[in-house]
């Protein structure tokens, strides 16, 4: 397994259009446990290859179940790492269920600190607000620039010289209504997540339907390959599942 060669410069938003639009053209195969070109990265039996606190991970039946309870909180996200390699241009599968919060799964991301990370994220959540799920599918940074684009958004992030930590973006385009987009992630059933990372361009994909597409032309902090993790996040008790996952590496 390789990382993906650094480039020497970042495509241009025009550029970065031209390959959502190739993207977005071709129709997404259908979701099996391993198609060609892919391989599993967890193996339905234990956690060998992934890193975290064993207090609220585990492996059960196929399926990857981080959680915490009223007696076994966490006081802060935690964080479960695959450690057998570093990605940069790939495109990651899984499904998942989530009960009780938000949570989500970093790429393009590093360790900071014993179980915490801080990289771009690809967020999924239980109805948490007023009975709306707000978060699923946004193009989020955790620990950093924070929210970059909410769902529906195609956006593009730019250097804030002024402020390293808070850049500049733009919303350029929108990939559907977020109130409709919603609608088509499935409560209390599995749903299909696709991550897409391709040079400076990254796609996240729920059931089939594109959520948020990030431009990020933000060299200051931009990264461009890192670990993949799984956030449990800190707050009320919370129950997330995840299986089939796996992951090609795109040339």
């Amino acid at each position: 397994m390789s990382v993906s060669k650094p480039r020497t410069a970042l495509p241009s938003a025009m550029l970065s259009l031209l390959l959502i639009l190739a993207v977005l053209s071709q129709s997404l195969p259908a979701e099996e446990p391993l198609e060609p070109g892919f391989q599993a990265i967890f193996n339905g039996q234990d956690l060998s290859g992934w890193k975290g606190d064993e207090k609220y991970w585990r492996a059960e039946d196929g399926v990857l179940i981080g959680q915490t309870t009223p007696d076994n909180p966490t006081p802060k996200n935690t964080f479960l790492i695959y450690e057998a390699a570093e990605f940069g241009d790939f495109e990651l599968r899984f499904s998942y269920r989530v009960d009780g919060g938000n949570s989500g799964v970093q790429y393009r991301s590093q360790l900071t600190s014993q179980w915490v990370v801080k990289g771009l994220q690809a967020d999924f959540e239980d109805k948490m607000h007023e009975g709306k799920d707000r978060f699923s599918g946004m193009f989020f940074e955790e620990n950093g620039r924070m929210f970059m684009g909410q769902r529906g958004d195609v956006v593009v992030v730019r250097t804030n010289s002024a402020d390293l930590r808070k850049p500049k973006i733009e919303k350029i385009a929108s990939v559907g209504d977020p109130v409709e987009l919603e609608t088509v992630i499935r409560r209390d059933d599995w749903n299909d997540y696709t991550v897409i990372a391709r040079g400076n361009v990254f796609i996240h994909i729920i059931n089939g339907r594109v959520m948020s597409i990030g431009i990020d032309e933000d060299p200051a902090n931009y990264r461009e390959s890192g670990i993949i993790a799984w956030q449990l996040h800190s707050g009320p008790p919370l129950k997330i599942q995840m299986k089939n996952i796996r992951i090609r590496e795109l040339e």
